[in-house]
Order: structure tokens, then C-alpha cells, then sequence
């Protein structure tokens, strides 16, 4: 059933469906307007050419950064390698043993080393080759033969896996653990006496090629490096419609920089990008440019190559030949090194398994598990929750605390409005009831498709009533009774049914019909088709935000808040209500109460929130994968990166100490309640909170 029925069919009204009801084409004007904020936030930051000090200075600034968007600044502690060995297996060019090296306590990563049996020179350049999601990972046929001639050449060689870890409500993402694993592996190949420590270089293709841009980008004691199928504008790996591979995700990234001065932060480090017919089909055009004038302008003009092949995404012999003469030129130092053919004579460890299952014993090893308990044990809010003893002492906390959510939600990276006022759609009225579609501006060109009702005849300032639901509109116009938005109404409460980000006509299910690659101005160098089937289509589409918002450092709960914001501006501009008598409303819906709750946190107009969560935290829904799976979905909450650093649900709730706050069914995990009670008591306000079980 359409809106515009569901209202005349709910309301008895007696006019026709445009008057009421949305238009025709509102679904694809919002859709599009939902793709012009994609795009405007997916923009590349500008890429500065800058020089000499000025540099240096910008480069330890944005190198720190970007640690610490991955929770790694400052530097973890450099525990001891401990490092474990396999037996050998001999090859015609080299020995091959699996490693194992200690990167966080009790927390071990294994790789394949490939030391050569003829040495050009002791002691000898290092290559760590870095590999992607190869489907055996470093016993990939074609990770091999690239380990292999780089042996046979007299490089010391080092494969670690590509493993994947993430916890992303305590800041922990999967480039934490690549970038610190792979410092460590250079750690590793320092500590070997066969190892020349000022000559290292890294290469890597596709996910492999992440890694290789992220460690020249990070660490200065890499000399060179090979970046086979990466570095290009995030815009070119981000969808509106599906995600790309997860580790290129990690929080807050797209405030600060992109992916192309990232890789070229390792200045003097000499680079070379290996693109092809995939996402860096653009390179050459949109970003060498640029980067071959940072590194000409700061007298280093020959340590910056780009080559294009007209290939699929492969690391094929071609793509190699030309990462081993860049090796040789650039970590061995032969500036006369000549471009050679690869040997054909290659013999590989087959089958795969035989390097696979080479057996290391570590006892010691608590395995991926242990690294988030380490960043729990010392990041989480629990390790420093705040005794609060005196109304002062709240007031410090909430300020505190207030200025932490709007960096959490991404307050400083949202967009201007760029449309100035409200718009009204269609009045009508019925039984005394007056009725009013309205879109009120917020961020960007988006506007909230807003349903407000009140009573004709009430005079005065009306007291106002915000109330959510998943599925907006819709849902809240199905329900009667006491408490409902029409009783709520009777009673002499201006009504506001909006549909914010992400609910009701706004939510990603209802616009994701309208989205796909030819509906984008930018034009992607590689871009995957909408999926047909609509389970899955609505699948890729919220896994796409929710990943991307990541890099954005815009979280979907911060944008839901814009938006409930926006809806408060455009009923206060109207005159009529009375903005100290604000009530938010949302019913059993983790998503739609945790969006009030940080709104009211943010929004001292709103007085009073009645929030059911529906047995859902942070801490419990960590991550947001219900969210994306539809497992148990009616439990979810919106992923906010880091918020557990700072409080879960309750933490965040005795910010609204000052007001009326009833809360149902927040679960255990969410942290002690009686906390929560003595802190309203404190501040002189017992009776204002009221916690339901049910």
C-alpha cells in the first residue's frame, strides 16, 4: 500500500493521494539526493606539493594521524621477537623455513622466509613481500615465484599471511594489526645478521598493495617500494550500492588525507605504482601527476615511476619483471640495473600445503583473540569509569563527554546546508486534526521527509513530540491507541513522524533501487553493477555505508542526529510550539532509541526521551553485523567507531541527567544501572530517570 492510501485509509481524508502523499518521484529526487551527499563526502582531501622542512613537518604530523586513526599512536611497545622456526625445505635457490615473531605480547604472526644460497654481497638488501587475498596466501603460485627470483637474485625474503581482526567500538580495525604486523616484519628482517638494516624494500599487489602503500607511507626505514593495483582515490573503491574489501576501511581516515598522499608520505623513498584495467585505471591521469611533482620539487624527481598495463587485477611475470628491477635499482643500489626477463625454470613448492602446513610450535601464542583483549584492556571506558560526586563534577563530565560525541559522530566533517528553507508537500485535515508534509533541509541537499499533526483548534504554543521508528512512517501510522502518534496529537501535542536517515522512506532498503554506478557524476575507473536480487541488493547497500562512513569519519549515527536536528530547527522556525517541551520517542528499536538518546545529548531543546532499546548496546551488538546480516535485526545498533573508548548506552545517558529519561530494556552488558540512578540523584534530579525492564 502506498503512503498516500495508508494516510486517506488512516485519516478518512477526502482528498486525492498528490495532496497528501508524497509525489510520484520523490523515491528517485531522495535517492539522488542521497548520491550527490555520497559523493560530495567521498571528495579527495587536497593534495598540498610542499618542500624541505615544511614537509618533514607535515609528514611526522600526518603520519601520526593516521596511527592514531588506526589506535596505534603512540607505537605500541616493541616486545621482544621471540622468534620460532620450522624445519627447512631446500630449494635449488634458496632454504625456505616458516616463521613465527612476537608482534604484541603473546600475540604471534607466521611467515615464510627465503634466504638465498648465493649471497651478491653480506650483508644483504631485504625485500618484505606482502601479499593479498591470494586464495593460499603466501604459497600462492604467483607470491612464490616472486619470493623466489627475489632470492635467487640474493635477497633475503620475508612473506607474511594477510589475516584479518577488527574491533572497531574500541578503535581496533584490520590495518591495526597489518601495519603494526608489518613493522615488526621489518623488525624481523633487521634482527638477521644476513640483513643489510638500511636496505629494505616491500612490495605488494592488490590487497598486498594496501599493505605496501600503507608501510612506505608510515615507516622511514623503508627504502623502496612496489605498489601493484592500490593506490588511487578511495572515491574509486568506495560504492554507494556494495563495499570493497574490508581492510581498505579503517576509521576517520578521509578527514585528514587520501589514499595517493598516503602513499607517497614516505618521501625520499623511492615508489612505483604497477596500475592496470581495475580501480587505478585512473592513476596516471588523476594522482602521478601530482605525486611526480612532490618528489620533483623536493630533488628526487628519478625515485617516482608509474606504469600502466592493459591487464585485468594480476600480478603476472610482466608486473614482477618490473618489481625486481625497481628492487635492484632502488634497495640493492644499482642505478645501472638493466629490466630482465623472469626465469622460466621456477620450481615452486607444490602443493601448496607442504609450505602451508609447515610445523612451528609456539606456545605462547594466544592467537588474534588476545590482540582485542589487549586493546580492551586499554582503550575500554571500563578501565576508568568516573566517580561523580557533586553536580560540578557532572557538569565537567558532560562537557567532556559532549565533545567527544561530536567528534565520534563526525559533527566537524558534516556538510552545510545547502538548501535554506522548508518546503511543505500538502495539508490537509480531518476530525479536527490538521495535517502537514514538510521537508526540512539538513545536511548537503538532503532534506527529512517530515508527517506533522495537531489538533485544529488547540491555541497556545504547542508542546512538541518527536517519535521514530524503523520502518518511519509507515510503522508509526499503523499503530492506534494510547500513546500513539494520533492519541499523542488528541492530547495537544504538535506530532513529528520523521523519516531521518536511515528510517522509513529514507532507509537504505526503500532508495537502494535508485542506486548504481550510472546514477554517480564521478565516473569509477572500475565499478561493480547493483545487485538484481533484493535481499542482497539491500545487503551490499548498508555494508557499503556503514564501511564507508568509516573512511568518512561520519558515522550513520551522526547523520541520523543531523537530521533529527534539522527536523527541531524547522518546527521551531514555525512559532507555534514551545521548544522547552520536547519529548523524542522510540519504540523498540535499538537503532532509532540510540539515535534519540545521542540527539538529546547533543540537543538541550529536547527535555524529555522515553527510548526503548530493545536489549541492544554497544558492547553487546559490537560492530554493527546485525545489522548488515539481519540476524536478530530488530536488536541492532548503529556503529559508532571507538565509542566504547568512552561509554556504552549508560555513559552516554547520564549526560541527560538534568532531564526526563525513561529507558526500557537496556541489557546488563550496557554497564551497572544503579551508576546511572545515583548520578541523577546527585545532581538533584532522582525522580527524572526511570528504568523499565520490559
Amino acid at each position: 500500500m502506498s503512503r498516500a492510501s495508508l494516510l486517506l485509509l488512516l485519516f478518512g481524508l477526502s482528498c486525492s493521494a498528490g495532496e497528501i502523499g508524497p509525489a510520484e518521484n520523490s523515491k528517485a529526487d531522495y535517492a539522488q539526493a542521497v548520491l550527490e551527499y555520497y559523493e560530495e563526502m567521498s571528495v579527495p582531501k587536497p593534495f598540498i606539493i610542499r618542500t624541505g622542512e615544511d614537509f618533514k613537518a607535515h609528514q611526522k604530523q600526518l603520519r601520526e594521524k593516521i596511527l592514531e586513526c588506526m589506535g596505534l599512536w603512540p607505537l605500541p611497545e616493541r616486545v621482544p621477537l621471540d622468534i620460532h622456526e620450522s624445519e627447512p625445505i631446500d630449494h635449488p635457490w634458496c632454504t625456505i623455513k616458516k616463521v613465527y615473531y612476537q608482534i604484541w605480547p603473546k600475540v604471534y604472526s607466521g611467515g615464510v622466509l627465503y634466504m638465498p644460497k648465493e649471497f651478491a654481497e653480506k650483508p644483504a638488501p631485504a625485500v618484505l613481500c606482502v601479499h593479498g587475498h591470494w586464495n593460499n596466501g603466501y604459497a600462492d603460485h604467483q607470491v612464490q615465484k616472486r619470493c623466489l627470483v627475489l632470492a635467487k637474485k640474493g635477497f633475503v625474503v620475508f612473506s607474511p599471511p594477510q589475516d584479518h581482526e577488527e574491533d572497531l567500538t574500541i578503535g581496533m580495525s584490520h590495518q591495526s594489526h597489518h601495519v603494526w604486523r608489518n613493522m615488526r616484519g621489518i623488525d624481523y628482517l633487521q634482527s638477521l645478521e644476513e640483513v643489510d638494516d638500511k636496505r629494505i624494500g616491500v612490495c605488494g599487489a592488490s590487497g598486498g598493495g594496501l599493505q605496501t602503500q600503507m608501510i612506505v607511507g608510515l615507516d622511514e626505514r623503508v627504502k623502496a617500494a612496489t605498489i601493484v593495483g592500490l593506490t588511487c582515490d578511495y572515491r574509486e573503491i568506495m560504492f554507494p550500492y556494495m563495499a570493497h574489501c574490508n581492510c581498505n576501511h579503517f576509521p576517520n581516515i578521509m578527514r585528514y588525507t587520501d589514499q595517493p598522499e598516503i602513499s607517497a608520505l614516505g618521501l625520499p623513498a623511492a615508489v612505483q605504482y604497477l596500475t592496470m584495467n581495475d580501480w587505478t585505471r585512473h592513476f596516471g591521469a588523476d594522482n602521478f601527476p601530482t605525486i611526480q611533482n612532490l618528489y620533483k620539487a623536493n630533488g628526487v624527481w628519478d625515485r617516482v615511476d608509474s606504469v600502466y598495463f592493459p591487464t585485468a587485477h594480476l600480478y603476472d611475470k610482466r608486473k614482477r619483471e618490473r618489481t625486481y628491477w625497481w628492487m635492484e635499482k632502488w634497495v640493492r643500489g644499482n642505478k645501472n640495473a638493466a629490466l630482465e626477463e623472469e626465469p622460466d625454470d621456477i620450481t615452486i613448492i607444490y602443493p601448496e600445503k607442504t609450505l602451508i602446513d609447515l610445523s612451528v610450535s609456539v606456545g605462547n601464542n594466544k592467537g588474534l583473540d588476545e590482540l582485542k583483549a589487549i586493546f580492551r584492556r586499554k582503550y575500554h571506558y571500563k578501565n576508568d569509569i568516573p566517580e561523580i560526586t557533586s553536580k560540578k563534577a557532572w557538569k565537567q563530565y558532560k562537557d567532556k563527554m559532549t565533545a567527544r560525541l561530536k567528534d565520534l559522530l563526525g559533527e566537524g566533517a558534516k556538510l552545510e546546508r545547502k538548501i535554506e528553507k522548508a518546503r511543505e508537500i500538502s495539508r490537509g485535515s480531518k476530525d479536527g486534526l490538521v495535517i502537514e508534509r514538510i521537508e526540512y533541509p539538513t545536511e548537503g541537499s538532503m532534506v527529512v521527509p517530515t508527517l506533522l499533526f495537531y489538533e485544529k483548534k488547540v491555541e497556545g504554543k504547542l508542546p512538541v513530540v518527536v517519535m521514530l521508528a524503523e520502518g518511519g512512517q509507515d510503522e508509526l501510522f499503523s499503530k492506534e491507541g494510547e500513546r500513539s502518534a494520533t492519541d499523542w496529537a488528541r492530547k495537544g501535542y504538535l506530532v513529528a513522524l520523521p523519516d531521518i536517515r536511515f528510517l522509513g522512506e529514507m532507509s537504505l532498503a526503500e532508495l537502494s533501487d535508485n542506486f548504481g554506478p550510472e546514477k554517480l557524476k564521478f565516473q569509477m575507473a572500475s565499478s561493480s553493477s547493483i545487485k538484481k536480487d533484493k535481499k542482497s541488493r539491500v545487503y551490499h547497500t548498508l555494508w557499503g555505508w556503514w564501511r564507508d562512513s568509516l573512511l568518512w569519519g561520519r558515522s550513520m549515527a551522526g547523520m541520523g542526529v543531523t537530521d533529527i536536528q534539522a527536523v527541531l530547527d524547522g518546527v521551531a522556525e514555525r512559532g507555534d510550539t514551545d521548544m522547552h517541551n520536547v519529548t523524542v520517542i522510540a519504540r523498540d528499536s535499538g537503532l532509532t532509541a540510540t539515535m534519540g538518546l545521542l540527539a538529546g545529548v547533543l540537543d538541550e531543546r529536547i527535555s524529555r526521551l522515553d527510548l526503548d532499546f530493545n536489549n541492544s548496546c554497544f558492547e553487546r551488538n559490537n560492530n554493527g553485523y546485525h545489522a548488515v546480516r539481519g540476524n536478530d535485526s530488530e536488536k541492532y545498533i548503529p556503529l559508532v567507531a571507538r565509542v566504547l573508548r568512552y561509554g556504552d548506552i549508560l555513559q552516554w545517558s547520564v549526560l541527560l541527567a538534568d532531564r526526563k529519561l525513561t529507558m526500557h530494556r537496556v541489557p546488563k552488558q550496557a554497564g551497572d544501572t544503579q551508576w546511572l540512578a545515583n548520578i541523577f540523584k546527585t545532581i538533584g534530579n532522582p525522580k527524572g530517570l526511570t528504568l523499565v525492564a520490559k
